[in-house]
């Protein structure tokens, strides 16, 4: 009985370890692995193989990579990830039971627990994971062949544990430790959703989590924008001024939000902006390369119709595994029968006039769009909510007079316009050619009302109208940008 325990004990040990490494990186951290599939890029040709033989621990680096591409599949990179971390148990355990005998266990658990926290950060190679399995293999072989006691078993551990050096390396050790960053993870779940268009599932999640932050706010307007419901939305979530509309793509930026900046701009059809930022992710992200950023700007130089361009990222991509049929249903003139359908409708959304402009001035980037394309529904929704968020009601008034004269006003451009119309002293007859709806002029009357009574407090109006844009244009602090 002690003999099968024994033979039988480590195989349902390391199946439980599996089974708890998974469900952690599969249940905790699925969006940290997707990201570090988007931010590398492995070609499979013999030169990107033999450029991985340059330099000591190739071989770790050439595995890392290969297996990280597969992190794009939903359930592989935590499959991945299991394994080696497994392997690793096992390295440890045959390396040190000779000596710890029954306390190796504890060193087992302690160096996977600490290699699953490196692994849980976003920049992390897998080929540091890889290296010490790989050593550790290694080592336990020098030690097998040096216990021959004899000048050539001593010569071949020497020749051994070079050759695990070469190949291997000597591990990662520029990041010692790392804690799961969970609010990261719920950031990275808005961004990657969004990367695989999975739009309708956004809203549930926005319910769910109550964000603050211009990152969370950026992708819940982008979202609501696609909708149509931007007006009706935008008081419901913790706004930062224009910041929740775009990300700003400066020097006070992470590579993070330059990467997310470039989705808005796509979708508005500003491919200009977008291709600026997309540029700069890549650029500034930590290995300056990235399938997520090829794919858009061959995205942005097919709508273009600069062919060449989209074929110079579209021959990258074909050369991958995971991402080879994306790029062959893109190939200019050989575009499947949906592609085609969507590059037809983004290049109704192109500007048709060019322009010189400051990169970070968004009013006239989207007023540009909207000369060019008076249907664009999202840059106008983008433009005047920016000129709201701003607090600038001559901005939105000019700005609505121009593109939405006969859209009736709802949500926040209706409440915005009542501020116009009180500073002017419209008449109400100037109030019923608006088409305000009657339920928002009895609110505003009561907001004013309550407003003076208070001496301006907004204690009093907070549990009513404390979602409403009166309360925002009153009380919301603009910081200077």
């Amino acid at each position: 009985m002690r003999a099968l325990s024994k033979k039988y004990g480590c195989w349902i040990v390391a199946g439980i370890g599996f089974i708890i490494l998974f469900l952690y990186f599969y249940c905790a951290l699925p969006y940290h692995l997707y990201h570090r599939e988007q931010t590398q890029l492995f070609i499979c040709s013999w030169n990107t193989v033999a450029g991985y033989m340059h330099a000591s621990g190739g071989l770790s680096a050439f595995l890392g990579d290969f297996l990280t591409q597969f992190f794009y599949y939903q359930g592989m990179g935590p499959f991945i990830l299991s394994i080696l971390l497994l392997l690793l148990g096992v390295v440890v355990y045959r390396l040190l039971v000779p000596y710890l005998k029954g306390w190796t266990w504890v060193a087992v658990i302690l160096v996977v627990c600490w290699e699953t926290g490196r692994e849980s950060g976003l920049n992390y190679p897998l080929s540091g994971t890889i290296a010490l399995v790989g050593l550790g293999t290694t080592l336990c072989i020098c030690r097998n062949l040096y216990k021959c006691f004899t000048r050539l078993g001593r010569l071949y551990a020497l020749m051994m544990l070079v050759a695990g050096f070469v190949l291997f390396g000597a591990g990662e050790w520029k990041l010692r430790y790392c804690l799961p960053d969970f609010g990261r993870e719920k950031l990275l779940r808005m961004d990657c959703e969004t990367y695989f268009g999975r739009h309708n599932e956004m809203e549930q999640y926005f319910q769910e989590e109550d964000f603050r932050t211009s990152f969370a706010t950026y992708y819940y307007n982008l979202a609501n924008a696609r909708r149509g419901v931007l007006p009706e939305r935008l008081m419901t979530y913790y706004q930062p001024a224009t910041l929740g509309l775009f990300l700003p793509v400066d020097s006070s930026s992470n590579y993070m939000k330059i990467y997310a900046a470039n989705e808005v701009w796509f979708a508005l059809g500003d491919m200009t902006m977008a291709e600026h930022a997309a540029i700069l992710g890549m650029i500034f992200s930590p290995r300056h390369v990235g399938t997520r950023a090829l794919k858009r700007l061959a995205e942005i130089n097919l709508v273009n119709g600069d062919d060449q361009a989209a074929l110079k990222y579209l021959r990258i991509l074909k050369k991958t595994i995971c991402h080879h049929s994306w790029a062959e249903k893109r190939m200019p003139g050989k575009e499947s029968e949906n592609v085609r359908k969507w590059l037809e409708l983004k290049r109704e959304m192109l500007p048709q006039n060019d322009t010189l402009r400051y990169a970070a001035d968004a009013q006239l980037s989207l007023r540009h769009l909207l000369e060019s394309n008076r249907e664009n529904r999202m840059a106008l929704d983008y433009l005047l909510c920016f000129d709201l968020l701003e607090k600038n009601i001559s901005a939105f008034v000019d700005d609505y007079r121009r593109y939405a004269a006969d859209r009736p006003p709802t949500g926040v451009y209706a409440e915005a316009l009542l501020i116009y119309l009180a500073s002017i002293e419209a008449s109400s007859d100037e109030v019923k050619r608006w088409k305000i709806p009657a339920s928002k002029v009895r609110d505003f009357n009561e907001y004013t009302e309550i407003y003076r009574m208070n001496q301006g407090n907004g204690t009093m109006l907070q549990p009513k109208f404390g979602k409403t844009y009166w309360f925002y244009f009153h009380f919301a602090v603009m910081k200077k940008q």
